[in-house]
């Protein structure tokens, strides 16, 4: 019983939503975006952005939900619920990809 209670706990833990930061991007090709304005491009990076930021809040809501969890019944939420951490990798690709398309079309 004194070995169950860690064993629990350290599952507990490792199932916990990963913090924003902590999220690797996904990796896409700037080929997507091929051929558009720097306007266009401008205006997408800022819509990605803004995704990003709110999808990135949520995230960290859940990270609280899930210390908040663990702490009074040993389960993280986003174990039964999910998180946003796929969200997150595709924002971050996506604004990585376009920042490259602005590179390549010498955009200021």
């Amino acid at each position: 019983m004194k070995l169950l209670l860690p064993l629990l706990a350290v599952a507990a833990l490792s199932a916990c939503a990963k913090t924003p930061s902590s999220i690797p991007a996904i990796s896409v090709a700037s080929v997507e975006y091929a051929g558009q304005s720097c306007k266009q491009l401008a205006k997408e990076l800022q819509s990605v952005s803004s995704d990003l930021a709110n999808v990135e809040t949520k995230q960290r809501n859940k990270v609280a939900g899930d210390a908040a969890g663990v702490f009074l019944v040993l389960i993280p939420p986003s174990a039964l619920t999910g998180d946003y951490a796929a969200e997150i990798g595709r924002y971050k690709g996506e604004k990585i990809a376009l920042e490259r398309a602005q590179s390549r079309a010498n955009c200021t």
